[in-house]
């Protein structure tokens, strides 16, 4: 279980928390509601301190930018810790490890292992997500960002891509929803964390129980 104690938020009733409802299953939309892991997570920390919640779905890459503007009190959407975003933002410490960055592709002959084979291949990722600032740092791949897991996963359906590197928790997710026969390797691993403003004094905790 997650036990997380935040102090100094915000001194009006609600709790605003930013994410994006686009990375099941962490964060994702079901019967037109915000549902997820994370979601649960922030509902948590809102009762604990004795405030409402308000959810604002926004794009990935503009979660961090509105919490250090102050526009969202913290950030739920299975946010990846990374140096640079720690610069900006406090993180955390990860309620979530062994979630790798695969390569999907639906080409079983030619199954790509690592960074170096999308060399000189067109591979989808997923916005301002980590495998977008893996993939950036690679010479020699040929980047198409979409703003959903879902146009991504269609792009590699109609061969509009070689390849997909997500984290391995979404095409999982994937698999439930829909029956797609694709190829994976994994890559890299993931550390799941929410963060706010490091503006902000925060006090966070976390304990593990099997």
């Amino acid at each position: 279980i997650l036990a997380l104690l935040l102090t100094s938020f915000t001194n009006t009733d609600t709790l605003i928390v930013g994410t994006n409802a686009e990375f099941p299953p962490f964060t994702t939309i079901q019967n037109g509601q915000i549902v997820g892991f994370d979601i649960d997570v922030a509902k948590e920390v809102a009762a604990r301190l004795g405030k409402k919640i308000e959810f604002k779905d926004m794009p990935f890459e503009a979660l961090i930018p509105d919490a250090v503007l102050g526009y969202v009190d913290f950030v739920a959407a299975g946010m990846t810790y990374t140096e640079e975003r720690a610069k900006r933002v406090l993180f955390t410490k990860p309620y979530l490890t062994g979630d790798p960055l695969v390569i999907l592709t639906a080409n079983k002959t030619d199954l790509p292992v690592g960074m170096d084979d999308l060399v000189g291949k067109t591979v989808a990722v997923n916005e301002g997500f980590t495998a977008d600032t893996l993939l950036s740092s690679k010479d020699g791949i040929s980047l198409v960002r979409l703003p959903t897991t879902s146009d991504a996963f269609l792009a590699l359906k109609t061969n509009r891509v070689f390849a997909f590197v997500t984290a391995k928790s979404t095409y999982e997710s994937f698999l439930k929803a829909q029956s797609s026969e694709f190829f994976s390797h994994e890559i890299a691993g993931n550390l799941r964390s929410c963060c706010t403003s490091n503006k902000v004094p925060a006090t966070c905790r976390h304990s593990g129980r099997s």
